[in-house]
Order: C-alpha cells, then sequence, then structure tokens
C-alpha cells in the first residue's frame, strides 16, 4: 500500500513509541464494535474507546497492527483519550466477480453471425454486448468496409456464470454483503441484480444522497429472499445467433389520425435550489482527487448554475413548439422535473398519463435514463436523448433516440482524415497514466486500418508519444523538418492540451504543423485561440454553431426577441442548450406531424432544415434503436475563420484474381491484398 508523504510521517515516528507501547501496558479486554461506516468507498468499524483501553488492545481485538490505526486517525500519535471515536479499517468480504454490467468475452467460446444488409462491425458487436474491436480481433481476416451481407462472422461468446458458481454474494451477520461498483454500473442495475430495491440500497448507504454510485466504491447490499432475474420487455425473440430483427409491426398496421392531439413529455432536471456551502460539500472527504473534483463542479455551478443550463434548453424547446403550434398542431405538453432523482422518476413515472405519451425527450442523466427508456421500451413510446452518448441502452430498444453520436462513431471519422494525411509525419500524443488505454488502441487500429485501404507506396511514419504535464517540450523532438507533421491529441484534459499547444506554437517557424483534437477544445478558457489559428487546429463536433450561418442568427434573434437573452449555456463538449432543445424538439415533432407515430419507418426520408446540421439517424442493431451518426469536421485557418472540413471517403479497395497451380489443376485464386 502506498502512502501519502503524511502517512509516511506518521508511520516512521510511530514505529518505535508503539512497539515500546505495547511492551510497557498490560492489554485490556476491548469489546469489538459492530457499527460501520462506509467513507470514501473504504469500509470501517467506528470504536468508542473506554477507560483503561489502550491503542494496543484495540489493535488486538480487531486483528489489526497499531499502525494501521495510527494511519487512519493521526492524532493517536499525542495518546488516545476516553470516548475517542477510532476510525478502523475493515476488509469487508468482497465478491469481486459479481459485476452488474457487461461481461467480457472469451475468445475460445464462439458462434457465428450471418451478416444481414446495412449491419456493420460496430453494430453487430452492439447486438452481442461487446466491444467492435473485440469482434475485430476475432475476424482479423475480414475487412470492415468490405462486409458483405451473407458472410458469416465469430463471435466471441460472454461467459454467463450462474449465481452460486463464483457470483453468489456473501452476507455478514448482519445481513449485508459488500458490493464494490463495477464501470458502467448504475445504483439501478446493481439493485436489479440483487432483487432489491434501489431504496433500500439508499437507505442501507446514506452517503450517496441523490446521484449514484462511483466506480470502485463499496457499498452495502441488504439481504434478500431470492435472486431475481432482470425483466425481459424486448419483443424480438432472442436465438442462438443472437436478437432478431424488430420491424415495429405495430405501426405499419396504424392507421392514426395525424390532426389528434400529440402527448409529449419532457423529463429535464431542473432541480432549482440553493447551492450547498463549498465546505459543507468537502465535509469528511478526504481524497484529493474527489475533493478536487467536487470544487470544480461547484465553481462551474457558480459560473452557471446547472438550472439555468436547462432552463435554456427548456425555452428552445418552447421556441419549437410554438412554431409547431402556429402550423395548427394541436399537443399537450407536460415538463416533469425529475430533481436529479431516481426516486422521484419513478414516482413520476407510475404516472397513468405517462403511458399515453406518444414522445419522450430526456432525462439527462444516465441513472434516470435507464429507468425512462425501459419504461419507453415495455410501453412502446419513442424517446430522444439529446446529451447521452454510450450505447448501453440503445442497442436493445428499438425506441430510443441518441442525438449525440457515440465514441466509436466520432474515433471512424477521425480515422478517416489521419488516413487521407498518410503522407504526413505522424504524431500520437496521450498521457503517461491514461485510464483510456482501451480507446487510444480502438482509434489507433482504425487509424492502422485506414493506412491499409490507401496501400501507400512509401512507409507510414506514425509515432506514439507518452508526455506528462512536466515534459510536453519533448514533442519537439518527434517532429520532422522534411515533411508535414500531423499531431494529433485525442484527450479532454485541458492542462495537457494547454502546453502541447503552446509547445508547438512556438516552433512553428521551425515545422510545419497541423492539429486534430477533439470536440470540447473549444471550451477550454486557458488556450489562446490565435494558437488553434496557427496551427490550424481540426476538431469535430456534431453541433457547432456557426454565427456567421444565416439559420443561426434568425435563430438566435427570435430567442432574443422572446426571453431577451441568448443562450449562452454549453456542455463540456460544446454544445448548446438552447439550439439543442430547438432542434430536437422541432425535428421529433414534426416527424409526428408529417408521418404520425410512424414517423420511425420513415427516417430515411426525413430531411427538415435545421438551425444546425440535420440528423442522420442509424439503427445501431436489428433489434435497438438509433444514433445520429453525422459528425462534422472544422479547421481553424491563419486568417482567423473558422471553416467546415470535408473528410474524404477512403479509397475502395481493388480486388485481383491470381492464377494458381496446385499441381492438380490451375484455377483463379481470389486475392483482396493485392
Amino acid at each position: 500500500m502506498i502512502l501519502s508523504p503524511n502517512k509516511r510521517l506518521v508511520s516512521l515516528l510511530l514505529g518505535m513509541l508503539l512497539s515500546m507501547a505495547a511492551f510497557s501496558q498490560e492489554p485490556v479486554e476491548v469489546e469489538r464494535s459492530v457499527n460501520k461506516v462506509i467513507l470514501e468507498g473504504k469500509v470501517y468499524y467506528i470504536h468508542v474507546v473506554k477507560p483503561g483501553q489502550t491503542l494496543f488492545s484495540i489493535s488486538k481485538a480487531y486483528h489489526i497492527s497499531p499502525r494501521e490505526i495510527a494511519i487512519e486517525n493521526p492524532g493517536v500519535v499525542s495518546g488516545i483519550q476516553i470516548g475517542q471515536a477510532l476510525k478502523i479499517p475493515v476488509e469487508p468480504n468482497i465478491t469481486e466477480e459479481i459485476d452488474t454490467s457487461d461481461k467480457e468475452m472469451e475468445p475460445d467460446e464462439r458462434n457465428t453471425h450471418k451478416v444481414m444488409a446495412g449491419e456493420t462491425f460496430y453494430s453487430i458487436s452492439r447486438q452481442y454486448g461487446i466491444t467492435e474491436l473485440a469482434l475485430r480481433e476475432a475476424n482479423s481476416q475480414v475487412r470492415p468496409e468490405a462486409l458483405k451481407p451473407g458472410q458469416r462472422l465469430i463471435i466471441p461468446q460472454a461467459v454467463k456464470e450462474e449465481p452460486g458458481k463464483g457470483q453468489e454474494p456473501a452476507y455478514n451477520e448482519e445481513g449485508f454483503a459488500y458490493h464494490k461498483v463495477k464501470k458502467r454500473e448504475t445504483l439501478y442495475s446493481i439493485a436489479r441484480f440483487y432483487g432489491v430495491d434501489v431504496e433500500d440500497i439508499k437507505t442501507a448507504n446514506p452517503e450517496l444522497g441523490w446521484g449514484g454510485p462511483q466506480t470502485g466504491q463499496v457499498i452495502r447490499i441488504p439481504q434478500f429472499l431470492e435472486m431475481q432475474a432482470p425483466e425481459t420487455t424486448v419483443d424480438s425473440v432472442i436465438t442462438d445467433g443472437g436478437p432478431e430483427t424488430y420491424f415495429y409491426e405495430e405501426l405499419m398496421a396504424s392507421h392514426d389520425n395525424r390532426r389528434r392531439t400529440y402527448r409529449i413529455a419532457y423529463f429535464v432536471p431542473f432541480d432549482f435550489q440553493k447551492s450547498e456551502p463549498l465546505d459543507s460539500l468537502l465535509k469528511s472527504v478526504e481524497s484529493v482527487s474527489r475533493r478536487n473534483r467536487i470544487i470544480e463542479r461547484f465553481r462551474m455551478e457558480q459560473k452557471i448554475p446547472q438550472s439555468v443550463q436547462f432552463l435554456e434548453f427548456f425555452q428552445g424547446s418552447l421556441l419549437a413548439l410554438d412554431s409547431m403550434r402556429q402550423t395548427g398542431m394541436k399537443l399537450d405538453v407536460r415538463f416533469y422535473d425529475t430533481r436529479k432523482s431516481i426516486d422521484h422518476t419513478l414516482l413520476l413515472l407510475e404516472n397513468p398519463d405517462m403511458e399515453k405519451m406518444d414522445l419522450i425527450f430526456g432525462p439527462f442523466y444516465a441513472f434516470n435514463l435507464e429507468l425512462v427508456a425501459e419504461f419507453a421500451k415495455r410501453e412502446k413510446i419513442p424517446i430522444v436523448t439529446p446529451f447521452f452518448n454510450e450505447m448501453v441502452y440503445a442497442w436493445d430498444n428499438p425506441y430510443l433516440f441518441q442525438l449525440s453520436p457515440s465514441l466509436e462513431t466520432g474515433y471512424r471519422e477521425v480515422a478517416k482524415l489521419v488516413a487521407a494525411k498518410h503522407n504526413y509525419n505522424i504524431v500520437y500524443v496521450r498521457e503517461d497514466d491514461s485510464l483510456d488505454m482501451e480507446q487510444h488502441i480502438l482509434l489507433q487500429e482504425m487509424i492502422y486500418d485506414g493506412f491499409d485501404d490507401y496501400r501507400p507506396e512509401e512507409p507510414v511514419i506514425f509515432k506514439e508519444l507518452v508526455l506528462t504535464l512536466e515534459h510536453t517540450d519533448e514533442i519537439i523532438h518527434s517532429l520532422s523538418k522534411d515533411r508535414k507533421n500531423l499531431v494529433i491529441v485525442p484527450t479532454g484534459n485541458e492542462a495537457l492540451a494547454s502546453r502541447v499547444v503552446s509547445s508547438l506554437y512556438y516552433r512553428l517557424k521551425d515545422f510545419d504543423i497541423e492539429m486534430i483534437g477533439t470536440s470540447n477544445w473549444t471550451e477550454f478558457s486557458s488556450i489562446d485561440y490565435r494558437y488553434y489559428h496557427e496551427l490550424s487546429l481540426m476538431f469535430y463536433n456534431p453541433f457547432w454553431m456557426d454565427y456567421l450561418d444565416p439559420k443561426v442568427d434568425d435563430f438566435l434573434r427570435r430567442f432574443r426577441d422572446h426571453y431577451y437573452a441568448e443562450p449562452r449555456a454549453m456542455t463540456r463538449k460544446g454544445i448548446n442548450y438552447g439550439v439543442t432543445g430547438y432542434d430536437m424538439t422541432l425535428y421529433f415533432v414534426n416527424a409526428l406531424k408529417v408521418y404520425g407515430p410512424r414517423f420511425i419507418l420513415s427516417l430515411d426520408d426525413y430531411h427538415p432544415e435545421l438551425v444546425l446540421d440535420s440528423y442522420h439517424f442509424s439503427r445501431v442493431s436489428p433489434s435497438g434503436g438509433y444514433e445520429n451518426s453525422r459528425i462534422s469536421f472544422y479547421q481553424f485557418h491563419p486568417d482567423m475563420s473558422i471553416r467546415r472540413l470535408e473528410v474524404p471517403e477512403l479509397p475502395r479497395r481493388n480486388y485481383f484474381f491470381q492464377p494458381m497451380d496446385d499441381g492438380r489443376q490451375k484455377y483463379l485464386h481470389y486475392d483482396p491484398d493485392r
């Protein structure tokens, strides 16, 4: 265990003192406490010191060393006091194997999938709950762009462990099991796995508050009577070959009256509450990283309260609804405040009117989206999520529309752009202790595949550079004076981006440099935009606002006329709340007006004019929902302009027949790699 500097000092000072105390005092009988708390994801006994008890006798009762107690309670260096509450670390019996999120795949257990028209590696991977990278590794002989209907792909099979085979929760004498939260797990998924109510878990873990648990956090699970399997609500049939296509039969037979009143629900976390003081938020928070996150969120909230951000989304939505009402459309619109609460969201879904809705917008947070999306799937109500961009809920919900393109979709377009510059000196920059290695591997693999498609005559120069904040100047050694340099920095870390940009800017006289950043770089406040222009920075953003566009200017004028202000609130990825609320509402409500509930079947023919680029929805799997796959690239230019950048499509591969002779007969061999 690595100790902090303060804890190391305490440990060294106590080394001799504690051993002396052990021999100078006779141990006193100590009764172990049964009271436990969870602080910063770690479990502790709370022991109240009684007369005659010593640090040594307490440590002996709890079967740990005096040094461990002293590390958690630095004040004991000067002695313990009667009535003092000590934190005694506990190693709970945590069943590490239990993971309520998707399991990893075992490559040696496989079946096959027959490719259907329109399917991609990405959509197929989502059908089976695996990563696209895993699917591609299992089918390394198949080129993604050469995927054709009728082909068979090897599908790594999921390991399906039955409860009791490495997954049986271990309950203590108090009736609690301890669960360590895994990545992508939510309070709802954990409760569903253990067969208990969300409220039961929150009662057992009051420190959770309104939000969901954090990855790595240890939480108590109250004992349940029997394991409950998740309720299956998918209408399509699950077979050995994966889920079958959902065809929306109820919509095909629908002859709905389009002139009727349409019911629309918005789930918006307005949560109009006075901010809690920073001192109160930091109380009892010992982790430095967590304290920094809390301070950062608090400062952002003070700058632009989240309630203001969602209010602008609400105002943009109202503008669109007003436009639709002026066309004669009859609307019954309900705005529900989720209060950032799982419990309150569940309460809203119990309202009988919810089952009558024709369209649902929101909610905004993953722990609420999971609940509402499952409800919408069961009731067959189209649901639109504006900012959530992971495919975990869309791949098996045919009624879910995801406005923000997924990370993989963005990476695929970035890879096209990089591959088109294969004759550059390409430098890929990442952080030294990056937690996103899987994402870096995925992006690099896509880039390599793009290089193969161009089949360049000369070797491609591709360098991966691992940098720390203290040594960003080392990037200069990876640049070339003989050819153009393309520096890719796929990070949301403003500190790293700022250092790299500064290092490159001051060497522009010596090198010809272009850069690729991520969508949130335009929101960085510590970088001078002149650097972006001089370095010809390229970035992608599906919701970029060009203030010189007449459509944007017209929208801002109408917004000002109604609300006497402009929509300024932005997400960290540079998405404007007000414009998104307007475009999203106009797109889907107008679709109801034109097609009725059958609009899901008519998306290929539906192209309304929006303030920003129109959406392009692609179905993520035969039994799943839709993702907006439209990605637009922009580039800063030295003349201080920002212009749209057209990304060339990857070249089509040439295929040849090669004469072969196996000694018995001559034949033509189909060779796709020539």
